[in-house]
């Protein structure tokens, strides 16, 4: 009888093995090479606690996910490529974001008019000889509360900047998820 345990590889914990043609990020930062802290790494960020936020998504969503393009060090130039092409026009989201910062809760709209009596020319309005007789200027503002309803839908559809981000990254990794079976 054949001792099999003699014959089977010890790849540890299941996602400690890869094959030689694949690279995973995972892997990457574990040998300390995929580091978005250190500054050889470095992209424009809005503010640092954003800059961390946003890396440890991208650490933790493509963690098993092989990169697209090998060697790895044309990957990271591919990578910090779209990073610097993409975040300009996030950054003032961000910025909005941190103005307004609960932007399901309520909308407010700011209404301004004025009605001009014109029967005889009395009173200039302004500087280009305009006259009128009588006139009232009105301002209001209407503030909508959202009910839970609307705000339900509204989440449904929303979509997180840092996720945005993300997808717009989803190019650079492979999107094939390989089976690796040793051949006993």
């Amino acid at each position: 009888m054949i001792d099999v345990e003699k014959y089977e590889p010890d790849y540890g914990d299941w996602h400690e093995f890869y094959t030689p043609i694949s690279v995973c990020v995972g892997d990457l930062y574990t040998d300390g090479w995929f580091d978005l802290t250190e500054k050889s790494w470095d992209f424009p960020k809005y503010s640092e606690e954003q800059h961390a936020r946003l890396c440890e998504k991208i650490l933790n969503h493509f963690w098993d996910r092989d990169i697209g393009v090998l060697p790895p060090g044309l990957w990271k130039r591919k990578f910090l490529e779209k990073l610097r092409e993409i975040m300009p026009k996030y950054i003032p989201m961000y910025a909005l974001l941190a103005e307004y910062p609960n932007l399901f809760n309520a909308g407010t709209e700011y209404y301004k008019a004025r009605t001009i009596y014109s029967d005889f020319p009395q009173t200039q309005l302004g500087g280009n000889e305009d006259y009128a007789s009588t006139g009232n200027d009105i301002e209001y503002e209407k503030i909508k509360q959202t009910s839970i309803l609307e705000l339900q839908d509204a989440l449904k559809r929303y979509k997180d900047v840092d996720e945005m981000i993300l997808d717009e990254l989803e190019e650079l990794f492979s999107c094939l998820i390989s089976v690796s079976i040793n051949g006993r």
